[in-house]
């Protein structure tokens, strides 16, 4: 069983597809469409940021719901004063609500991209100390290089967003290749799927 979060990743990934295939025919064309490969790097990370939100707000909802164990950091949230009173006064389904509506005010305005940032999002609803770990070992790979190739392909993005991708030192557009941004969408794929066979199904 897989989270809706996961199912509304997969429609958003599919996009990095799309422009693959796009930049595959405008190649095979003679353009070369490197404005293409720029965007997977930024839906890609985008709809990473986008599941873990909403892997966030339906995990701990659900938790809520079934009278489970909150998280540690989610026991620990400040909330406002009056929230707290609305809850007394609620029939069950009512505070579900207003709890889902308390955990998406509070994810909202956050950013789940680089590798501490996911895993404090995932501090929401695992308890876990040691998230990359058991992350990087389903993947197969280092701790080190898990964590390290998702802040890789955030800075590229960071890059591609804030700076039009252009290298700074040589005020020249760096390089982009087919290779490099399926690589990107691949391992973020890999990665939701991974995160979500370890958070969810718990």
């Amino acid at each position: 069983m897989i989270s809706a979060a996961k199912n509304s990743f997969d429609s958003h990934i599919e996009q990095c597809n799309e422009a693959v295939e796009i930049y595959k025919y405008l190649e095979a064309n003679g353009y070369i469409a490197d404005f293409g490969l720029r965007f997977v790097w930024v839906a890609a990370m985008s709809a990473l940021d986008n599941y873990v939100s909403e892997l966030i707000i339906e995990k701990a909802t659900k938790v809520f719901s079934n009278d489970g164990l909150l998280s540690n950091k989610l026991e620990t949230e400040s909330v406002p004063f009056g929230n707290i009173l609305n809850f007394q006064s609620s029939t069950p389904a009512e505070a579900t609500v207003a709890f889902r509506n308390l955990i998406s005010n509070a994810v909202k305005f956050q950013t789940f991209q680089k590798a501490d940032s996911v895993a404090a999002g995932l501090a929401y609803i695992w308890n876990e100390k040691h998230k990359w770990k058991f992350i990087s070992d389903s993947m197969s790979m280092p701790m080190k290089s898990a964590k390290g190739k998702l802040n890789s392909i955030c800075y590229r993005r960071d890059a591609i967003v804030h700076n039009a991708d252009y290298d700074m030192a040589s005020n020249k557009l760096r390089g982009c290749n087919l290779e490099d941004a399926m690589e990107a969408s691949n391992f973020v794929t890999e990665l939701v799927g991974t995160i979500d066979n370890l958070v969810f199904s718990v």
